[in-house]
């Protein structure tokens, strides 16, 4: 238990845009995200990595552009992963994204992705 209590690393981000539209229909818009993270290095073994990532896709949050209103609904982003280091310098990366309200509407389904990636590191 002292490898997981020791190694847990907690992070994340937020970011702020604001947009001007130059042409036409002159206006502004502030986009937002965000994202929690937490992850378990060498989890497993040594060069392993799990991970989970819960946060919000880029949202509008206000607008004054004609034709572009704010985004009324949320949509969350959470994803887990698992780092497999296989040698010095390849690591495979299955992980499952989980996005509610796709493009920020709730009459939208929601859609999980599987994810399999490979690294190659030289």
């Amino acid at each position: 238990s002292d490898l997981i209590t020791n190694n847990i690393v907690l992070g994340g981000w937020a970011g702020y845009t604001n947009s001007r539209t130059l042409n036409g229909d002159r206006g502004e818009v502030d986009i937002w995200n965000y994202a929690v993270t937490l992850g378990f290095p060498d989890l497993g073994k040594e060069g392993n990595l799990a991970g989970i990532i819960a946060g919000i896709e880029p949202r509008v949050t206000s607008s004054n552009v004609p034709g572009l209103d704010r985004d009324a609904d949320t949509s969350y982003h959470l994803e887990a992963f698992y780092q497999y280091k296989l040698t010095d310098n390849i690591t495979i990366t299955p992980g499952v994204i989980w996005l509610t309200s796709p493009d920020h509407n709730n009459d939208n389904d929601d859609v999980v992705i599987g994810a399999l990636r490979t690294t190659f590191s030289f």
